[in-house]
């Protein structure tokens, strides 16, 4: 690799070995980058394609709320999916419920707190229309051999006529 004198000058300055001195370098930019990403908020609205937006929280925050399935992302984001034939008020209700419940410890009392007050704003936004979509979701069942077997057409047709 060729550099500048005045880059080999200055990375002499942190080592004698000009491979040491990229390599500190390096490793000083990383730990930045890494103290400077901000971990994510527990619950927030995330703005996808154009004007929609997800509610978007922490799987490993939220456990027990009635009605609702957290599908996950990544990482430790998931989103909030209701189950069929319930709305925002199910969920609103079903946080109020989970904050009344003796069990809940500090950090998902926090958390929930915050997923109100979201959804409480989001209520009152008049530039916000709460939308209620189906998604489809597909799941492998768990078996001994970690497939799930299809049942034989003579069981089908049987269970449709029992």
């Amino acid at each position: 690799m060729t550099l500048p004198d005045e880059v080999v000058r200055g990375l002499r300055t942190l080592h004698a070995d000009l491979g040491w001195a990229i390599v500190s370098l390096f490793e000083q930019q990383t730990a930045r980058r890494r103290t400077a990403a901000a971990p994510s908020p527990d619950a927030e609205l995330v703005t996808l394609a154009g004007r929609r937006s997800l509610i978007v929280v922490n799987k490993d925050v939220f456990s027990n709320l009635p009605g609702v399935s957290i599908i996950p992302l990544h990482d430790d984001r998931a989103f909030l999916a209701l189950e069929p034939g319930r709305g925002m008020s199910d969920l609103e209700l079903a946080v109020i419920d989970r904050l009344a419940a003796p069990d809940v410890e500090a950090r998902e009392r926090q958390a929930l707190e915050r997923l109100r007050a979201l959804l409480r704003s989001s209520r009152r936004d008049r530039s916000l229309q709460c939308l209620t979509r189906a998604i489809i979701v597909l799941e492998r069942g768990a078996t001994a051999g970690g497939t799930r077997r299809r049942p034989s057409r003579s069981r089908r047709t049987a269970a449709a006529r029992g």
